[in-house]
Parts: C-alpha cells; structure tokens; sequence
C-alpha cells in the first residue's frame, strides 16, 4: 500500500491525477444515470440506453488512462516528444468500448448472477485496455511488469467492478458510480506502482505515431464527449423524471378520482391504494399499505382471493366497524403475484333494498305489516303449525263506524284513529303473533300455536272490546267499533287463501249479524265452494263448445303513446251466464289442471292472431304457476311459434314471483330455455310479492309490471308514489323495461309520463277490444296516423 501511494504521489503530477479521477467520477455517474434509465424499458429501447451507457464509460476509462499517463512523471521528460502507436490507441478505446458495452449488456440480462458476470467482464475490460494504452507507447522505452501487481491490478478491476453491477442492478446508483471509478483509478494505480519504465529516447518521426500534443487534444475531446454526454444525460434523465412523475401523479388522480376503491397487492399483501378506500376504511395510506388483504377484507367461502369475477364482502374500518362490499381481482403479473382489486361500497345499495323491501311490506301508515308480508307471514305459521302438528287462528277485523269519522271529522283525524288502533292491537298481542293493515280499515292476526277455538274467542272479545273504547285524537273524541271474522286451521282450511277466505266470510257473516261481535267460520257459509265445483264443470262443457275468445288490450309507449303492443286476456261467453270474469273461473281452471289445455290454446290463438297482423306488434301472454311444472314448456312454446309463423321476438310471456318462490332453480333452467328462443319475459304484478332484488340479477327479465294496486294509489301520493319511482328508477339501472298497468285517470298517466315510465297500459288509453276490433292504423303524436 505505501508503494501505491508513493507511485501516485511521486511519480505522477497530482493535478492531472485529479483530473483523470475527476473524468472517471464524471463518466461513471453518466454511465449509471444511463443504466438506470435502461433498468426502466425492455426491448430495443434497454439495449440503445444499455450501449449509451457502455459507449459513455468506455470513453471515459480510455480518456482517465491516457490523462493519468500524461501525468506519468518518468515519460515527462520527453514532453510532447513522447508518441503512441495510432493503432494500438484506436484498439484500446476500441476495446474499452466493446468490453465495457458487452459487460452491462450481460449485466442487465436479468438475475444477480448475470450482474456478477457483467462485472468481471467489466474489470477484465479495464484491464485490457490499459495494458494496450501502455503497450501504445513507441519511444525508447523499456517497459517491465512486476507480475504480482499485475495479478492485483486485474483483481482490483473485478473486485471493484463486480459489486459495482450487482449494485446498479439492484438500483443503488451512487455506491453503484463510485465502486465502478474505483475499478478504473485501483486497476490503472496498481498496474502502474508494479510498472518500470526507463526513457530511452523518442518514437516521434515514426510511422502510424501518435505525438503527447496530438493525443492531448483527442483526450480534451473525448473528455468534452464526455461532459456533453453527461449534460445530454442529465438533461435526459430530468427530463424523463418530470415525466414520469407527471404520469405518476396524473394515474393517482385519475385513481383517487374513482368512485371505487382501488388497491394493488403482491402476494395478497397491500403495495398501494386510492383516497376512496382510505375514506372506506378510515384510516391514511401509510397504514393500510403492508397490511394483508384478509386483516381488513372479509370474505364469503364462495369466493376465491383470486377470482376474476365479483364476488360480495365485507370491509373492516378503523374503527372495527363493517360494510358491504363488492369486490372485483385480477391478477396483473402471474410471476410476481401482483394483483389488483376494485372495491364498491354497496352501503347506499343495500339501504335501498331495504327501504324496498320495507315500502314493499309495510304500511306507511300505521308501521304494520301490509297485504303482501301478512300472506308470507300466515303461510310461514300454517308450515310451521303442520310441522309441529299445532293449530293457528285467523282473526278478520274491520272497523265500524270508520267511514263516518272520515267524512266528518277529515282524514288527518282517520288516519289518526288508524295509528291508534295498530298501536291498541299490537299491545294486546305475543310476539310469535302477526297483525297486518290490509288496506283502508281492514286488519288481519294471526294467531299462532292456538289448539282449541276457545283461545281465538277470547283474543277476539278483548279486541272487540279494546276497540269499543274511545280515542283521543288531537283533542277530539272518536267512537268507533269492530267486527271480527275467525277461522281455524287445519280444521276451516288447508291454504292461505282459504282460509283468508273463509275468515272474511266470517267477517261479512259478523257484519250482517249486527257489527261489534265476532263470528267463527262455518261450513254452512262457503257456498261459493259449491259454486267453484259447478264452474269447474262447467269450464270442461266450454272448452268443448268452443265458449272461450281472446280480447286485446293495447300497450303504449310512455313517451309518445304510440301502441307498442297488445296484452292478450281471456274471456269467457258463458250461454246463460254471460260473460264471466277471468278472476272466478281463471282460479278454478288452476285447481282442477284445465289452465294447462287452456293455456295452450290461449298461447296458440293469440301468436297466430298476432302474426296476422299489418304492424310488427309484440304480444303479451300470462302463464300461470301450473304451466310452469310443464317439463316440455319451452318446447311448445317453440312449436306454437313455427306452426303460427310469428317472430320469437314479438311474443312476450308474463310470469309472476310465485312461479319463482315455488322452485327458483327450476324456473331459472325453463326462463333459459325461453329466452334461448328469443321470445321477451316480464315479471307481472311487480311490487306487490316478495319483489326480491335477487330475482332479478339471478333471472333474465326484459321487463317489470308495476301492479295496478300501485297506479290507482298514485293519486294519493305516500307509500304507493315512492314504490312506483323505486321501481322504476332500478328497471333503469338494470336497463329492464318497466310497464305500469291499470291507468284510469289523467293524473295518473301524467305522473307516470313524469316519471320517465316507459308503458303504460289501462282503460284510459285502450280498453280490451276483440280481434276485429285492432286498429288496422298506427297512431303517431301529434294526432296523425300511419298506415299499416
């Protein structure tokens, strides 16, 4: 070591010794600013900035060679008489380019082990080129070698060149730039401190000769390459940076301008996210990044880590708080586990579901449950009372009296008095019991686990009782009463709506006996049911006579009003009868499995009087639960269609909830099987069943009914008015068609018109019309018409 530094300090001018270190720094911080340049692209474009590189810091070694040999005080005294052989100077540089070029190359191959062999390429390269640079001396000159410096020279290249790639690779630049100017200046210094020369004389005069003063001026030059390629670089590399910078900041805001929340995750543990998530989870970025996607993310079994499909969750918050999520991941790089995961807040979704859910079966009013949850509700206790081999009680009110307190003390005051009456019910009964508003004055419980009618009797005379008291309601007393139906199952009825209506029966029975007393069904009241099997048999005696006809009511667009279709509606000419309603022999036609023949013919007739034709009119059928068991369904639909001639397109069959509560997986394979067709389905009566928000992701609908119960209670605004905007506002996000039936009045269609709706369908614009009845002209707005 004190022979090094004696050869650096005594036999070299120390200030071109500091040049010559100073060039080597300058070259090696441009050649590793130029690396790191090409450790960002691949291709073509690595390999230009890769050589960039190689071409830079060859230069600068060969000029930090030839500088520290200037300065090399034993060949001083010849001054600029000192001359090279041209050749072998043009093959050192050659060299230092090649080498130095190849060994980055090899470098960035990828791996540490190729970066290890691109550094021993680099050191033997150095080496290379400054034994040439010596070997380029033409003078008399006699040049000795201490061969163990030599060996060390050549390992001081590797040993400092080695790390240096390693280094780069791994993007460490400055240590990176300062091993690679230590593998240059320790080679070259060592080299030299085992070098001899002894001066002879000149080789100037010789040929192919290079001069000290002409190999000067190539060093200044090569040295001015390299502070322009250092500029260029720099320039290059501030540039590129506020580029990408810029890139980077126009990504973060365009990520944390999502409504989504956005992640990226390696191996499933958190390498970034977006201000949306961190506002989901509450906490700042800092935190959440290096967190494992399952410390805040919990997910159902159904749903892989990894699955490119979405899947519901929930998020944990800061607060350890929970919300619904849905989350959607996709791997980015399979080698290196990266992946990407969008999260959605269905918080404000499931809200809305809810208050669906709730508007769909309660009532605004009085809180109780409406019509649809009370049937849901008796259904579930008639199961449960068959299970556990248990009765149940079915109490029918209706106030008396009511009628008068609307009309003369105003509805505010009735309304008043309804609330009263929920709130006087509900304290008098368990809570395994059910009461429900039906609608206006009417209520319904039910009574669960009751055996014996004795039970029912006596909840029935305290209500009766309970209801004979007087309220106070803003400051005015009101006197009214109730009368009560009461019907027993299993004893009165098997079914719901048996013995819903052998209930009501009881409560017309108690009304006629006087009001403000109960009654108990009786068998001796249903005879309705003797009608019911004299229809049945008069429903087979019509099919054979041909007693059935179709009617056709006419569906308009809700924006211009122009028919977009006609629903086709059974009808009945009874010979003594009359014409009967589709609601008294439809039900009965279902019991007894006439609606199946029935059905067909009804689908037949109406695809073949639709074919028939001028305008390309779509057609409305209804099937019925019973059409639905039907394994060949689908087929005979497909039939009907080839035998009537009529486009799959322009049929329309309506179905309701109850064909999808009864068995959904079956119906979903038969919806299937209709839509693989081409023919359009309508969920009928929407609003007024389960209305299940899953039925409609689960189902493929074209179109949603809103019932004819909703559009007559528009008028009134409340409950009815917001389930008919609900409903209309999810058709429009689920792109489905809504249809609102049962339009009678002006204000109606106007709400409706104002809404966006886009059918409508009732006896204000189009009343049922037999075949030869059809408009044969299209009306348009503006009150012209077009041929057909």
């Amino acid at each position: 070591m004190l022979k090094l530094a004696a050869c650096v300090t005594e036999q070299h001018d120390l200030r071109l010794v500091g040049l010559a270190v100073l060039v080597c720094l300058l070259a090696a911080t441009t050649a590793v600013s130029l690396l790191a340049r090409a450790l960002g692209t691949t291709g073509r474009v690595r390999i230009g900035w890769t050589c960039g590189a190689g071409i830079a810091f060859g230069a600068g070694v060969w000029a930090t060679h030839f500088i520290a040999m200037l300065g090399y005080l034993p060949t001083v005294g010849l001054g600029f008489g000192l001359g090279y052989d041209v050749p072998l100077v043009a093959l050192s540089l050659a060299v230092a380019l090649a080498g130095i070029t190849a060994a980055f190359l090899v470098a960035l191959r990828g791996g540490m082990v190729w970066a290890a062999a691109g550094g021993a390429i680099l050191g033997l390269g150095i080496g290379c080129m400054h034994f040439l640079g010596v070997a380029a001396l033409q003078s008399m000159v006699v040049v000795q070698y201490a061969a163990g410096y030599c060996v060390a020279a050549w390992l001081a290249g590797v040993a400092f060149g080695l790390p240096a790639l390693c280094l780069a690779v791994r993007r460490r630049f400055v240590a990176a730039a300062a091993l690679a100017a230590l593998a240059v200046v320790g080679l070259h210094f060592t080299a030299m401190t085992g070098t001899t020369m002894l001066v002879l004389g000149s080789g100037i005069g010789a040929t192919n000769v290079l001069g000290g003063a002409p190999l000067a001026g190539m060093v200044a030059a090569v040295v001015l390459c390299i502070l322009v390629a250092s500029l260029i670089a720099a320039v290059t590399d501030g540039y590129l940076e506020r580029r990408g910078r810029a890139e980077a900041e126009r990504l973060r805001r365009f990520a944390d301008s999502t409504f989504e929340g956005i992640l990226f995750m390696r191996d499933g543990v958190v390498t970034d996210v977006n201000a949306p998530l961190c506002r989901m989870l509450g906490r700042p970025p800092a935190e959440i990044v290096g967190l494992r996607l399952e410390e805040f993310v919990l997910r159902p079994r159904n749903a892989p880590p990894n699955a490119a499909s979405t899947a519901e969750a929930e998020l944990v918050d800061a607060a350890g708080d929970t919300r619904p999520i849905e989350v959607l991941i996709r791997k980015v790089d399979e080698s290196s586990g990266e992946a990407v995961m969008a999260v959605r807040d269905l918080t404000d979704w499931r809200k809305a579901e809810q208050r669906i859910q709730h508007l769909a079966h309660h009532d605004s009013l009085t809180g109780l449950a409406n019509r649809t949850l009370f049937r849901d509700r008796l259904a579930q206790a008639m199961a449960l009372a068959e299970r556990s081999a248990r009765g149940i009680a079915l109490l029918c009110l209706d106030l008396d009296g009511f009628k008068a307190v609307n009309d003369l003390m105003g509805h505010p005051v009735g309304d008043a008095v309804l609330v009263e009456v929920g709130n006087r019910l509900v304290a008098c009964l368990r809570e395994s019991d059910t009461i429900a508003r039906l609608g206006g004055d009417e209520f319904a419980i039910v009574l669960s686990f009751v055996d014996q009618p004795r039970a029912a009797a006596g909840l029935a005379a305290r209500v009766v009782e309970l209801l004979a008291e007087p309220f106070e309601v803003a400051g005015q007393r009101v006197c009214i009463g109730t009368s009560i139906g009461v019907a027993m199952y299993p004893s009165d009825a098997a079914a719901p709506e048996t013995l819903l209506r052998n209930a009501d029966l009881a409560l017309y029975r108690a009304k006629h006996d006087g009001k403000g007393t109960f009654r108990f069904f009786e068998q001796a009241m249903d005879e309705r049911l003797q009608q019911r099997r004299m229809m049945e048999q008069e429903l087979r005696l019509a099919m054979l006579r041909e007693e059935f006809s179709l009617d056709y009511q006419p569906l308009f667009d809700g924006a211009s009003l122009a028919i977009e279709g006609f629903e086709a509606l059974l009808r009945w000419q009874h010979p003594a009868g009359g014409r009967i309603s589709p609601g008294e022999f439809v039900p009965v036609a279902e019991e007894c499995g006439l609606i199946v023949p029935l059905g067909r013919w009804v689908l037949h007739s109406a695809c073949a009087e639709a074919a028939s034709w001028p305008m390309p009119w779509r057609v409305a059928v209804n099937l019925s639960p019973a059409q639905f068991k039907q394994r060949d369904l689908a087929q005979m639909v497909g039939q009907i269609l080839r035998e009537t001639g009529l486009a799959a397109r322009r049929l329309e069959l309506e179905i309701t909830e109850g064909i999808l509560i009864d068995d959904s997986a079956r119906a979903l394979v038969i919806l299937g099987e209709l839509k693989a067709l081409g023919v359009r389905i309508a969920l009928d009566d929407f609003g007024t069943g389960y209305s299940s928000l899953s039925y409609l992701r689960r189902f493929p609908f074209d179109k949603l009914k809103i019932d004819a119960s909703f559009v007559r209670a528009l008028s009134e605004g409340g409950e009815a008015e917001a389930i008919v905007r609900a409903i209309m506002a999810l058709g429009r996000s689920l792109g489905l068609c809504v249809t609102a039936e049962g339009v009678e009045t002006e204000d109606q269609l106007a709400r409706l018109r104002a809404e966006h709706c886009d059918e409508v369908q009732g006896f204000l614009l189009g009343r049922p019309m037999p075949p030869d009845a059809l408009p044969m002209r299209q009306p348009v707005p503006g009150g012209l018409t077009a041929t057909a």
